[in-house]
């Protein structure tokens, strides 16, 4: 007889059915329910249909973060749906909460279902204009996450989160010791350069930390929605900037999208002059951040993350990032 009790499950998928029938019982929706998996990644996503509506319900992988963790972006999307932010933004359930936990093997997961954003992703519909678009808005989503924190002082402690992962990405590439062991080194003086940033001149914020252009969709009339708000927390808003113009690299779209989407932003916030300053410093961040959360998910999703670019391509991009912000004369390669 086999005995389960000692099981350890990373990442279990709950049937669509079992879905249908959890969105039926804590939403008032309408009429027979149906759920599809649309992917399973970082988090569960699936499509909820009523007999009137589309939704999207997101099931939180366990062990990322603790599971209340959601309630960060969830008030926040809230709070930009009462500004009319155009956001995928949560539903209350029948209980009047913004989320609720179901059961798995590996432990209590987070739900939330949220508006459906209509239209297709921008980087399947690539236009300078609605780039400018999205800068804009953009911008003006910073504006209100000042708005939100009030006199609420933000830090940095998620913008140098990823050390957290350094270990997991030490293990991941375990058949590159020399990747390991320059990253084990720089990864410091990252903190360290992002640590001296003047915040008087280059302003922290409420951010969503992933944008890029699958985050965002633009329906046949040019209405936006941004997105997949997971990430969310305080980061330096230029930060939050050049997320997206990685994100047009790493997607290896013509940079005109990504000047586009900057152009549009600067119109509604102006970059400072310190901003600017340290774009490469952001630019390096963004990359070194998103490959210790590959590895930290490869436990769960494996290394289909890499399926854009390759741990070469990694290596390339951050070495060249840093050796102009003149950190690599500070490391001594194991290479």
């Amino acid at each position: 007889m086999n005995d389960f009790a000692n099981v350890r499950v990373s990442h279990s998928v709950l049937h669509p059915d079992w879905i249908a029938a959890e969105a039926a019982r804590h939403y008032p929706l309408n009429g027979a329910v149906k759920a599809y998996l649309l992917y399973r990644g970082m988090n569960d996503v699936y499509l909820i249909k009523d007999r009137e509506t589309r939704y999207a319900m997101r099931v939180w992988r366990r062990g990322w973060r603790d599971v209340d963790v959601v309630q960060v972006e969830l008030d926040f999307l809230d709070y930009l749906r009462r500004r009319d932010f155009p956001a995928s933004t949560p539903l209350r359930t029948r209980s009047g909460e913004l989320y609720f936990k179901v059961g798995s093997l590996e432990g209590a997961r987070a739900v939330a279902m949220y508006t459906w954003a209509p239209g297709e992703k921008f980087g399947e519909a690539l236009d300078e204009r609605t780039a400018e678009r999205i800068g804009a808005l953009f911008a003006e989503m910073h504006l209100l996450g000042l708005e939100y924190l009030g006199n609420r002082q933000p830090s940095i402690d998620d913008a140098v989160s990823f050390t957290v992962s350094l270990p997991p990405l030490l293990e991941f590439l375990h058949d590159r010791p020399g990747d390991a062991g320059y990253y084990e080194k720089l990864a410091p003086r990252i903190v360290e350069r992002l640590e001296q940033v003047p915040r008087e001149a280059v302003p922290l914020g409420l951010c969503h930390r992933d944008l890029h252009a699958a985050n965002v969709h633009v329906d046949e009339s040019g209405r936006i929605t941004f997105l997949d708000f997971d990430g969310t927390g305080q980061d330096f808003l230029m930060q939050d900037v050049k997320n997206f113009t990685f994100g047009n690299l790493f997607f290896d779209f013509p940079p005109v999208y990504g000047e586009a989407f900057e152009r549009g932003y600067a119109s509604v916030r102006p970059f400072t002059a310190a901003e600017l300053e340290h774009s490469e410093l952001f630019l390096l961040a963004k990359a070194f951040r998103l490959i210790p959360g590959m590895a930290h998910a490869s436990v769960s999703v494996g290394r289909g993350a890499l399926r854009f670019r390759n741990l070469d391509w990694f290596s390339a991009y951050i070495r060249a990032r840093a050796r102009n912000l003149g950190l690599q004369d500070r490391l001594h390669s194991t290479e």
